[in-house]
């Protein structure tokens, strides 16, 4: 990748120092740059499901967290003990792990969904790459989660 930009960089630098610059030229280095705000906007949606996908394991692993102070409370401890009080604990926290992750659906979706409309406004967009689709995933994802915080506090009680 670095042999890329070298080459780019060379490109440039002879373009800049011919006395006459043909349009062929000229041609080639917008295509260059459009191509670069075409990786640019893929590196945008392959960031933004990175971070979707961290929010769901961050959900999934609230609702572990949560369960697992359920198996607590149910197994039985040697007589001298009782049982183990940490189903409020692992509850909030399996919680909070949830709406973490709610957070961070909708955060990243925010800022790819400002970073899409931006990008567009000065390039073109890469084909069947609409601005919507992956903001549309990332709500998606928090209404998952939203349902998830509901369900974990209904079977807390």
């Amino acid at each position: 990748m670095t042999a890329y930009f070298v080459h780019i960089d060379t490109a440039l630098y002879s373009l800049a120092m011919s006395d006459k610059a043909e349009p062929e030229q000229i041609t080639i280095m917008k295509r260059l740059v459009e191509m670069s705000s075409e990786r640019s906007y893929m590196n945008a949606e392959r960031t933004l499901a990175v971070w979707i996908r961290t929010a769901l394991a961050l959900m999934i692993f609230g609702i572990a967290i949560d369960r697992f102070g359920l198996l607590l409370r149910q197994m039985p401890l040697p007589q001298s003990h009782g049982h183990v009080s940490t189903h409020g604990l692992s509850s909030w926290g399996g919680g909070a792990l949830i709406a973490l992750g709610v957070l961070m659906a909708l955060t990243t979706g925010a800022r790819f969904l400002a970073f899409a409309v931006t990008h567009r406004r000065v390039h073109q967009l890469p084909p069947y790459h609409g601005p919507y689709l992956g903001p549309t995933f990332a709500l998606l994802v928090a209404l998952f989660g939203v349902a998830l915080l509901i369900i974990v506090s209904i079977f807390a009680a």
